[in-house]
């Protein structure tokens, strides 16, 4: 996993980021998902049949009353032409786990049930007791597939957020990965698609969708290529009070690695809260470069001006017969600039 990868991960464990992600993405903003009705749940999935193991970037469980579902987001910094089938695999391995686990408890529940039967002597009031826990019918299908009719799984919804630079040009849904027979349309209607609910980033404008501190993060990735909508950003009040995480995300997502070393030159106390000045931060990073171009600038000049002295000595010593090997030991330079000089005389 990349470092942008990975830092948007950390980010988003934030149950109100993640949260506002669903809502702003999703939602238009409507507060749909509420941080308080999630649960944190990232684990990896074991492939079946296989030792491999894949991970979700993030996942959480939320419940609305008294329905489980559970929500996914993998981040993604480049264009996967795959992506409609890894999104769909891990979407699979979640199902195929909560499988296992339904499976599992029924399992135990037989295993109680058939101990009940063992202890029938016991009183009738003890007897009435377990089958209260345990007593179940099941059919010869249920127990063949492990589980019974009335079971439920919990649904899955994932998000693929990507937050590249280059526009995403990869399928978005299975059906833009297949090969179909032009000729074979009646065959075609079989075909069951997998549509992506892709977020990308550099797609959007504004971000009034969202309210969490995700609006000034995705804002700043935006103007990465755009330093006239950099200089337009740090006029934002709001950038002068961002969280240490927010600081840091957006330092790692626009390549700013002067903004993680500085870091603390820009810590402020708003009532025993630490926030961070990127207002400041930027201003000042904008005027170093401008000030480092100058001196560059100064410094080609300068050069340019010895490099057009050295040329002239040259010519004058090419003229008065002295050999390269002179030249260069009382100008100071290579014979390749004495060679150039004199083909230029030529």
């Amino acid at each position: 996993m990349g470092k942008y990868d990975m830092c948007m991960k950390a980010y988003l464990h934030d149950k109100k980021r993640f949260a506002d992600l669903f809502n702003g993405s999703c939602f238009q903003g409507k507060p749909v998902i509420r941080a308080e009705d999630l649960e944190e749940a990232s684990e990896g999935y074991v492939i079946a049949g296989t030792k491999t193991e894949i991970f979700r970037d993030v996942k959480m469980r939320y419940r609305s009353g008294m329905i489980l579902q559970v929500l996914a987001v993998e981040n993604q910094s480049y264009i996967d032409y795959g992506m409609p089938v890894r999104c769909m695999g891990y979407d699979a391995a979640e199902y195929g786990r909560q499988m296992k686990e339904r499976k599992r408890e029924r399992r135990l529940l037989l295993s109680q049930k058939e101990k009940v039967s063992e202890n029938a002597e016991k009183s009738a009031n003890d007897q009435k007791n377990s089958e209260g826990k345990a007593g179940i019918k099941v059919t010869a299908d249920e127990q063949l597939s492990g589980i019974l009719k009335t079971d439920r799984l919990h649904p899955v919804y994932t998000i693929c957020l990507y937050s590249g630079v280059e526009p995403w040009d990869g399928p978005r849904k299975l059906s833009d990965m297949m090969e179909f027979d032009p000729e074979e349309e009646s065959v075609q209607s079989l075909f069951k698609d997998y549509p992506l609910t892709l977020f990308c980033v550099n797609e959007q404008d504004g971000f009034g969708e969202f309210h969490s501190d995700l609006k000034q993060l995705f804002r700043a990735m935006n103007c990465r290529k755009n330093k006239e909508k950099m200089a337009e950003l740090i006029k934002d009040e709001t950038y002068s009070h961002l969280s240490e995480e927010t600081w840091e995300a957006i330092a790692v997502m626009t390549d700013n690695a002067a903004m993680l070393q500085k870091k603390e030159l820009y810590k402020t106390e708003n009532q025993e809260k630490e926030e961070y000045n990127m207002c400041q931060a930027l201003e000042e990073l904008m005027e170093d470069k401008r000030n480092e171009g100058e001196k560059i600038g100064e410094m080609q000049g300068e050069i340019k001006g010895v490099q057009k002295q050295q040329v002239f000595t040259i010519r004058q010593m090419i003229e008065g017969k002295f050999e390269v090997k002179d030249i260069c030991r009382m100008v100071g330079c290579d014979a390749a600039l004495v060679e150039e000089v004199q083909r230029n005389l030529q």
